[in-house]
């Protein structure tokens, strides 16, 4: 994923916080999407466009590839129970640095 020229998409299973909170935050900064319990697809276009590397060129206008780029990357899940689950305990057991909603204002 590291010598790729374009941004990708993976896809985690599972449920042990513990085991995806170090995937997810080592995926975070080489992918544009990480997708929980669900395979990679195209998103809705409500998302915002988190492209890198190559797959990001000439696709934007200023504004929005800086608003867009500001955002590293995404974890995207279906509202179901299992996932709700899994996101309400990683962000309990504050393992993942990428999930967290402790902000420094």
């Amino acid at each position: 994923m590291a010598e790729s020229n374009y941004g990708q998409q993976v896809s985690l299973f599972g449920k042990d916080v513990y085991s995806l909170s170090p995937l997810i935050d080592t995926l975070a900064n080489l992918v544009c999407r990480v997708n929980l319990n669900s395979s990679c697809q195209r998103g809705p276009d409500v998302y915002p466009f988190t492209g890198r590397k190559d797959s990001a060129q000439a696709t934007l206008s200023v504004h929005d590839a800086l608003r867009s780029f500001s955002i590293r990357t995404f974890v995207a899940f279906k509202d179901n129970e299992l996932n709700n689950e899994t996101i309400e305990q990683l962000l309990g057991a504050k393992v993942s640095n990428f999930l967290s909603t402790d902000y420094i204002l």
